[in-house]
């Protein structure tokens, strides 16, 4: 008699079984991690964008200023008026919007207010203002995909930092 090699039905429906049990588990973590690594990343986006626009108001000599038409947009008007639309997430994708979602009690350093704004704006008169030499209007930008929040704070001297919310408080990243 020759002896058979190979599996048998009832092996391989185990392997089936154990490859299913740790996909089951993975899966669901792995697209928390994705959602969170997309606001992460909406969050410094905006940080980047606003260091540019610094940059190129120190450069030019001139002021620049940022405004929110909505929850979901921000605006940068520049010398002589030309305005620029931009829309959170747009390269990092994520239903961002400006706010802040489930009891943040807290503000990060640059804050004007002792609890976030409703609108997520939180600068004098809704404007963030980055001057000619470098200085800005002191504020933060509260971000949040309904899960997850960041903030974006700017300090007097024009200074951008990104932090997030977690057990009660904010951690610069």
């Amino acid at each position: 008699m020759r002896k058979r090699s190979g599996f048998s039905l009832i092996e391989l429906m185990v392997v089936i079984g154990i490859i299913s049990i740790i996909l089951a588990i993975a899966i669901p973590d792995f697209a928390r991690n994705q959602q969170r690594a997309r606001i992460r990343s909406g969050a410094q986006a905006i940080a980047q964008d606003f260091r540019q626009i610094r940059e190129r108001a120190l450069s030019r000599g001139q002021r620049f200023s940022i405004t929110i038409p909505d929850s979901r947009h921000y605006q940068v008007t520049g010398p002589g008026g030309s305005v620029s639309s931009f829309m959170l997430g747009q390269t990092t994708g994520g239903h961002l919007r400006f706010g802040v979602t489930g009891g943040v009690s807290s503000t990060p350093p640059e804050a004007n207010q002792s609890s976030p704004p409703t609108n997520g704006f939180d600068f004098p008169g809704n404007t963030l203002i980055f001057e000619p030499f470098g200085a800005a209007s002191k504020g933060v930008i509260y971000i949040t995909d309904g899960r997850a929040n960041f903030a974006v704070g700017i300090n007097h001297i024009g200074r951008i930092k990104v932090y997030t919310y977690g057990n009660g408080s904010w951690v610069s990243l």
